[in-house]
């Protein structure tokens, strides 16, 4: 992890400008920029806006970062057990001794 500001600042903006250099797009970033320029005069309706790029962005975004993001840390961390997880084995008793237990009664 970064521990200077500009270490940080190089961190936050490479991700950044790769993102918008490849040409994604983001729903939550799309709600500023497609009504700020509807509001400059863009030829943009609402219902336009929503059917052709909110809806379809949205759902890229979930399936992105839910499937493709979740999946892989799935993979990389819930999938692998540890030597110690594998290496115990569990083994049912096979005596069919019960003992019968009491409980005590609170209603005094």
């Amino acid at each position: 992890s970064a521990r200077d500001l500009n270490s940080k600042i190089v961190a936050i903006y490479l991700p950044i400008l790769l993102f918008v250099a490849v040409g994604y797009e983001h729903s939550i970033a799309n709600m500023f920029t497609v009504q700020m320029g509807m509001l400059l005069g863009a030829d943009v309706s609402i219902g336009r806006y929503i059917l052709c790029v909110l809806l379809p962005v949205t759902f890229g975004n979930i399936i992105g970062g839910g499937g493709f993001v979740g999946g892989l840390y799935w993979y990389l961390y819930l999938t692998k057990k540890s030597k110690s997880e594998q290496n115990i084995t569990m083994e049912l008793p096979t005596t069919k001794e019960y003992r019968s237990v009491t409980q005590h009664d609170d209603s005094l």
